[in-house]
């Protein structure tokens, strides 16, 4: 009987555990580091591992591995060492070892042609699996600037003589991964601070207005990119991945969003307090003042004339007052219509329909990607011009748009008194539907889909 060889991943993982083994040039078992680690090597292997899961065939590829080979083998991965792809005809020393993931690192900046060593890698990758790999980023601000200041691109790129064959920027990056058939599915920054007053411009300080430029830009401030690609077309559980990730992100956006405006709307709310006692202080200073006018008129005529007229201004200005109260009364009401559509999009799911308590106002149905109606609502879907009479008639109403679809219900803060008030109703809802969100600041939400309640 022929002997059969060891799969690749375990030749590798044995050399890993046990010291150096004889292999051929492409294929090796990294015995010892051959060059001292970058100030930043840390950091980057640090995001590598994040997007490498335990216990994976992973195949190392490129140059000084050594301690990111021995880091994954701790962590249960079966890795095998490819040092030089271009000295090596990769199909013949990989065999049809199939990979996880394959993490590149000081790789495709060195190589002769990226495309093509990607597309044979790509050969060695499992239906779900993926290319993990970490490119520095030629557009950093330091780069940049040394650029201006007429410094090498060589020196800037790499700091030892052994420069990089090529330079890529986000879009080169992505180009050459597309080549090979890939899709970049993730991108990580390994971000650097910005030498303003460093050795490496010889020449005055930078401008601030420029450092402050670069500083907000996100592809400036990158010093590597770590990269995460599948190959074209994508495996369903890649996209499925993909999805939960972008749904993750936009419901952290969305809960992010909400505390800033919760937080604007705590100072306004302040704010609007002091205007309020401030107006009320003077309204009744007003009032007094107009009381002892009325007085002094009255013990002596001679005066009626001028005080008749001093009180008359006295009411424009309490007039004023009125005015400014009543505005700032609607720009209140304008911040919770928007509070009140954050907290609908943020507990309510895409598609679903809501009721909302809206006295007739369109602006609060006015969801994305969610449905409302208002409550009450007429035959032609138009607010029916009226509050219920009872709660025998608002329970009747809830029950019929419940049934033509309606999922919630929606009491915006200036219509939390119908739950005093429809004490019948509200007692209807405790029993038959559940609360998602209690906000007495902005809104109080039911389901009615409550799971075991009685209809």
């Amino acid at each position: 009987m022929a002997r059969r060889k060891a799969p690749l991943g375990n030749v590798a993982l044995a050399a890993l555990a046990a010291g150096p083994v004889a292999t051929s040039a492409a294929l090796q078992p990294a015995t010892a580091p051959t060059r001292a680690s970058d100030s930043d090597r840390d950091a980057i292997e640090s995001q590598l591992l994040q997007l490498v899961a335990p216990y994976s065939r992973v195949l190392v590829i490129g140059r000084d591995t050594w301690p990111l080979s021995r880091t994954l083998s701790n962590a249960g991965c079966r890795v095998s060492v490819v040092a030089d792809p271009d000295g090596s005809d990769l199909d013949a020393a990989l065999e049809g070892a199939q990979f996880d993931v394959i993490v590149a690192l000081r790789l495709l900046e060195y190589v002769r042609n990226p495309p093509a060593v990607l597309t044979a890698l790509g050969k060695h990758l499992s239906a779900e699996g993926g290319v993990v790999a970490a490119v520095p980023n030629v557009m950093h601000a330091n780069i940049r600037l040394g650029f201006l200041a007429g410094r090498s691109p060589a020196g800037l790129l790499s700091p030892d003589d052994d420069s990089p064959s090529h330079w890529y920027d986000i879009a080169t990056l992505q180009h050459t991964f597309e080549r090979a058939g890939f899709v970049i599915t993730r991108i990580e920054r390994h971000l650097e601070e910005i030498d303003a007053d460093g050795p490496s411009l010889d020449g005055p300080r930078l401008p601030p207005a420029l450092v402050e430029e670069l500083t907000r830009s996100a592809d400036a401030m990158t010093r590597t990119y770590v990269v995460l690609a599948h190959r074209f077309p994508l495996a369903a559980q890649v996209r499925l991945e993909l999805r939960v990730r972008d749904l993750s992100q936009s419901h952290d956006h969305s809960v992010e969003q909400l505390k800033i405006l919760d937080e604007r709307t705590e100072g306004l709310d302040s704010r609007y307090v002091e205007l309020k006692r401030a107006c009320d202080g003077t309204l009744s200073s007003l009032d007094r003042v107009a009381a002892d006018l009325q007085l002094i008129a009255a013990r002596d005529a001679r005066l009626r004339t001028s005080l008749t007229a001093a009180h008359q201004r006295l009411s424009s200005d309490r007039a004023g007052l009125d005015v400014v109260r009543r505005d700032l009364t609607r720009f209140l009401y304008e911040l919770l219509v928007q509070r009140v559509r954050t907290a609908v999009e943020s507990a309510i799911p895409a598609g679903a329909i809501a009721l909302v308590v809206s006295k007739g106002d369109e602006r609060l149905l006015a969801f994305n990607g969610r449905t409302g109606w208002h409550f009450l609502r007429n035959d032609k879907g138009q607010y029916a011009g009226h509050h219920p009479a009872d709660s025998a008639a608002a329970i009747a109403a809830l029950e019929q748009l419940r049934a033509a679809g309606a999922a919630y219900l929606v009491f915006p803060q200036v219509a939390l008194w119908w739950l005093d008030h429809y004490a019948g109703f509200r007692d209807h809802l405790d029993r038959h539907a559940r609360v998602v969100v209690r906000d007495e600041r902005t809104a109080v939400i039911y389901a009615l889909d409550r799971p075991g309640a009685r209809r």
